[in-house]
């Protein structure tokens, strides 16, 4: 698992929206199968892009395709936590890249 230093984030409010890593577009039926075994309110679909969403109490964590040819793994900065037990949950070959730490989403 490769890792992305970018200094420029250490001060994200937590309420900034940031990309946490990147996973392999490749695998997103694995990705969705093994989600679905630890959290309960995923919606997901295929349509030209690909996404999951991860609902967390009144927040959710995105994975979807829409600015990457990957599946970025995005939320807001306070969700890094989940972030984090989400991207523990990853076959190591599924993640490309996990930004330390997390990057600002400029697509916001």
């Amino acid at each position: 698992m490769n890792t992305g230093i970018n200094s420029t984030n250490q001060n994200a409010n937590q309420d900034d929206f940031v990309i946490f890593a990147e996973l392999n577009r490749d695998r997103f039926d694995e990705i969705l199968h093994t989600l679905m075994e630890y959290f309960k309110d995923i919606q997901s679909g295929r349509q030209g892009d690909d996404w999951i969403w991860i609902h967390v109490g009144d927040d959710k964590i995105e994975i979807d395709s829409f600015f990457s040819m990957q599946l970025e793994v995005k939320g807001k900065y306070k969700q890094q936590a989940t972030a984090t037990q989400i991207l523990q949950n990853m076959e190591d070959n599924w993640v490309i890249q996990v930004f330390d730490p997390p990057k600002i989403d400029l697509t916001r």
